[in-house]
């Protein structure tokens, strides 16, 4: 079930007034009597006594605003959880911790959970029924609980409140600020505060955006104050202040003004042109996007990754426009920029089969190579890297080049690659080894995906996996590498299918075959002999698992008294590593009789 996006409080207010609006007093109260029937039973005492006639409940909420006591209850609280920790560092220090451990990392400072979300929720209701200095006052010291911790770095944290929307809080926070602030100072005061809310919460930086959508009223001044901001953040520096003064031109001037901004100051903000490149997308406008995105590429400079970004516009912009050749060119561009393994797939997927995508992986593998030759040029590359990846060089390692040079059938080249690596720690992704061994066995078995001996295809799932890294998978996501790709089609099954085409119309040359399939029966005896010589019993199955491949290989190629004869040398070169024995003779039926 796919996840709903928030609503923003502004935006659920208003469709409430409009769904009023339209609903006659009999309406009105079938819809109450539905919601009645829908209460559960627990929650019926509840239900009533929002039921309340208006002047009630209004002379209750007034007196739930003349708390001029919060301010003291927050500090009474914060006093308590200060003693707590002074008591917990005596007791770390001379007794241990015993009632802390990794499933409840909260320990003592469970019993401030409670009362800390109640004062939120106080704080809430003074901000809605419009006590902004109050509202103000309370969520700075809020905020600021939440940051204490003791000696040892334990504390309650903005997570440990999961009935509070720490988001909605920080922006009513941000909205007392600016309501509060005379409006010659919002500026300058804003600014601070919204730097501010990030060093006491780890989310994703604020935005004026935040701030409008968390009250139903119209920002007070909005107009000029746009003006104001934006003038103000001309003068500041940062990523923060870039963001926010790109966001304040979209807001005060529209698609127009982000491509004014990004004409006149894409070099120092190349940002703007993702702006202008997404307003454009929203409206539609694909030929427009097309246009811009070239121009962005035209204007920055080849070494920034940011470019994927924009190149992934323009490919999103070509399939709508069905321009095939403009979506091959701006995917190498996306590639170039940043050469990951998924966007290394995304090349393969847009080039038609036969020499033509065999060109282009050769020309891929080249500009891998270079890139992993020369990292710190592309680090440099990055200046400010923000929330996200976009303006981060990719971090790639050798398994994306030994999958280029295998699309390419540059096998001399893939076996050198993997021939200067050890025989151990083949599960990582920076050993190349242990994707070409398993490629190398499976194209000299001559049989395609589905026809593989159960050993050889474990051998090579598990190449294939290893190849791309534990979760990993080159910092960028599917989406964002390319965006027409789903979860569902993920990176694993992509790669899968891409190997399955070379496998199809690969072959190696009768020259190749014999000194290639000797290189991996070399490397195979040395890993098996690196893992069960050295006692690593957790890779005894892998060993097993290897060793039993190559020996299906040698029975397809029709080796078989070669085959029996590797695995009598493995079986009778550890006699005494039972457990070995054991998993060999599981994968292999009948050697270590």
């Amino acid at each position: 079930m796919p996840k709903m996006e928030k609503m923003s409080l502004k935006t659920f207010w208003d469709a409430v007034e409009q769904r009023l609006a339209a609903c006659s007093t009999d309406e009105l109260r079938a819809t109450l009597r539905t919601m009645a029937q829908e209460t559960p039973p627990t929650e019926r005492q509840a239900f009533l006594a929002r039921l309340k006639p208006m002047a009630e409940t209004a002379a209750a909420v007034q007196q739930a605003l003349l708390q001029e006591d919060l301010l003291a209850d927050i500090a009474d609280l914060t006093h308590e959880l200060e003693a707590e920790m002074e008591g917990a560092d005596y007791r770390e220090e001379r007794y241990g911790w015993d009632e802390y451990d990794e499933e409840d990392s909260l320990g003592s400072y469970e019993d401030f959970v409670e009362p800390l979300v109640a004062l939120f929720d106080r704080t809430d209701a003074a901000f809605d029924y419009g006590n902004l200095a109050l509202a103000r006052a309370a969520y700075q010291k809020l905020f600021a609980v939440l940051d204490v911790d003791d000696g040892y770095g334990r504390g309650v944290s903005a997570d440990d409140l999961e009935s509070v929307d720490i988001g909605e809080a920080r922006a009513r926070y941000l909205r007392a600020v600016y309501e509060t602030e005379p409006p010659a100072h919002r500026p300058q005061a804003l600014f601070e505060q919204m730097h501010q809310v990030q060093s006491w919460l780890a989310r994703p930086h604020p935005t004026l955006e935040d701030i409008i959508q968390i009250s139903p009223q119209p920002l007070p001044d909005q107009g000029q104050f746009l003006a104001d901001w934006i003038a103000f953040l001309r003068g500041q520096s940062g990523g923060d202040a870039d963001s926010w003064l790109r966001e304040a031109i979209r807001l005060s001037q529209g698609t127009q003004g982000l491509e004014e901004l990004a004409r006149a100051e894409g070099k120092m903000r190349p940002r703007a042109y993702l702006d202008w490149l997404a307003a454009l997308e929203q409206e539609g406008k694909h030929r427009q996007v097309l246009t811009a995105a070239q121009e962005a590429l035209q204007t920055l400079p080849d070494e920034l990754p940011i470019r994927a970004a924009i190149a992934d516009h323009l490919c999103t912009a070509a399939t709508k426009l069905n321009e095939t050749d403009t979506l091959r060119a701006g995917r190498w561009e996306a590639f170039v920029a940043k050469p990951t393994l998924a966007r290394l797939l995304d090349l393969w997927e847009v080039t038609p089969a036969g020499e033509e995508r065999t060109r282009l992986m050769q020309r891929a593998a080249q500009h891998v190579k270079d890139y992993l030759a020369h990292p710190s040029g592309h680090q440099e590359a990055g200046t400010w890297w923000g929330e996200d990846d976009l303006e981060r060089p990719a971090w790639i390692d050798k398994s994306v080049l030994a999958h280029a040079y295998l699309f390419a059938e540059d096998w001399d080249t893939a076996r050198q690659l993997a021939a200067g690596e050890k025989v151990l720690g083949w599960s990582s992704s920076a050993n190349p080894q242990g994707l070409v061994v398993p490629f190398f066995l499976v194209l000299l078995s001559d049989k395609r995906p589905g026809a593989w001996p159960s050993n050889l295809a474990q051998l090579w799932q598990q190449g294939l996996q290893n190849s791309i890294g534990f979760g990993y998978w080159d910092r960028i996501s599917d989406e964002e590498a390319c965006p027409e790709h789903s979860r569902r089609d993920s990176i694993p099954r992509r790669l899968e299918r891409a190997c399955a085409d070379r496998f199809s119309t690969a072959s190696l040359s009768h020259d190749q075959q014999e000194p290639i399939l000797s290189w991996c029966l070399d490397v195979a005896q040395q890993r098996v002999n690196a893992i069960v010589s050295n006692q690593h019993r957790d890779s005894y199955p892998k060993a097993a698992v290897l060793i039993a491949a190559c020996a299906e290989v040698l029975r397809l190629r029709g080796k078989g008294k070669e085959a029996d004869a590797l695995l009598d040398d493995v079986h009778n070169r550890f006699p005494r590593h039972r457990a070995f024995q054991a998993d060999l003779k599981a994968k292999v039926p009948g050697t270590c009789e």
